[in-house]
């Protein structure tokens, strides 16, 4: 496993559990938050799969 990919699943991580995504931000000293909101669109997919499990028949 290399360095990045650590970093990656730590950040997708905090976000899953609900860490704010500036909070990660400021963990992963990333300049901008916009660096930050790919670990927010893994959560969105994954809220979307989820209430996909779902079936109203």
């Amino acid at each position: 496993m290399t360095f990045h990919s650590m970093r990656h699943s730590f950040a997708t991580l905090l976000a899953a559990n609900g860490v704010d995504i500036l909070t990660i931000s400021k963990m992963l000293t990333h300049k901008s938050v916009k660096n930050t909101q790919i670990y927010a669109k893994v959560v969105d997919e994954r809220a979307r799969e989820a209430s996909m499990v779902i079936s109203l028949k």
